[in-house]
């Protein structure tokens, strides 16, 4: 699979306008890009176009002397890395879990951001809304579906497995990461609510996803209400951004997509924010994904960002939003370490 490397700041969203074509080949990304909802939405449908294989780019990984051998084992229980047969029963297992425990994990959450928000978002107080607030629901909620603490992924995430445009060095950590995450799993697995391989696919793939929606949308939401206070913003009903902007899958046959031409083995990438953007009527659409590879944790991720804001919404409190940053490297999650806000009568 060859790709070139964009700036991590590259958008190719950018600057497109009505006028613009839904899919177009964008040679810096070296791949076909669709930006209009209905498209990705038809695509993700598709059998035409199949997940990647990221095991089997780790497979060759493994080639060049890297031990990959956990990662693989875990990457096997990961549904968007799966089609078929075995998609179909990673998520069964998964989706039954959440649905056994969503109900107590729903419960210990709301608990835990009744008593931090009011706790931390105090007047003249500088909050780190990421570790202080998103991040602490967060562990919550998985530690209550997974059944076992959630290790912390300060400085390097092991949801990074499926950033393909990582440096050699930065591979190495992650795959280690994952081996020791693997182990640890292993060794905890007769209080785990299902096998280590599962518990670490959902803990891997579900959390940057869900903080990095959290952090985005919070951010989002603050930047377009200057001047306002919490109790007087108007929170949407769904999450107004995604931590995961774009998939990408491989057309598994020689297809046509609106006036492209697409050849078997080319990447497409799906950008599922460019929809939404400047239309609330859209909000969520296709940030969950669509057909056979939709996000399991679709209904906690809203009924979490439902939660915290009407907590927020409770604070009559003024605010300044002092810094953010996205993480580097990534170049799969938009997700924020931190979000400092100062908050004021």
């Amino acid at each position: 699979m060859r790709m070139s490397l964009p700036r991590l700041g590259y958008d190719p969203c950018q600057g497109r306008n009505v006028g613009s074509p839904p899919i177009e080949w964008i040679p810096a990304l070296g791949c076909w890009c669709v930006f209009e909802t209905g498209t990705v939405s038809a695509i993700l449908k598709s059998t035409n176009f199949a997940a990647a294989d990221f095991a089997e780019w780790h497979r060759m990984l493994a080639k060049m002397g890297i031990d990959c051998s956990a990662a693989i084992e875990i990457l096997d229980h990961v549904p968007i890395a799966k089609e078929g047969q075995r998609h179909a029963e990673i998520r069964k297992t998964m989706s039954g879990c959440i649905s056994a425990r969503s109900r107590a994990a729903k419960d210990a959450v709301a608990l835990t951001l009744s008593t931090i928000v009011p706790a931390r978002c105090r007047d003249g107080q500088r909050v780190d809304l990421v570790s202080e607030i998103i991040r602490p629901a967060c562990d919550t909620l998985f530690e209550r579906l997974l059944g076992v603490h959630v290790p912390s992924d300060e400085g390097i995430s092991v949801s990074q497995i499926f950033d393909l445009y990582l440096s050699l060095n930065r591979r190495k950590q992650i795959v280690s990461k994952a081996a020791a995450m693997l182990d640890m799993y292993t060794e905890e697995q007769g209080r785990l609510n299902l096998a280590p391989g599962y518990a670490i696919a959902l803990r891997m793939l579900g959390y940057d996803s869900i903080v990095g929606s959290l952090g985005g949308s919070i951010l989002h939401v603050l930047e377009t209400a200057p001047g306002k206070r919490l109790c007087e913003i108007s929170y949407p009903a769904e999450l107004p951004r995604t931590g995961v902007p774009y998939i990408e899958r491989i057309a598994a046959a020689d297809c046509q997509v609106g006036k492209a031409a697409i050849k078997q083995g080319e990447r497409i990438r799906l950008y599922l924010e460019s929809g939404s953007q400047g239309d609330h009527s859209s909000y969520g659409e296709i940030h969950f994904g669509r057909g056979r590879h939709s996000c399991l944790g679709e209904d906690l991720s809203n009924w979490l960002w439902r939660t915290a804001t009407a907590e927020l919404a409770q604070l009559s409190l003024s605010f300044t939003v002092e810094c953010s940053a996205r993480r580097k490297p990534d170049w799969v999650f938009a997700y924020y370490p931190a979000i400092v806000v100062d908050f004021h009568v």
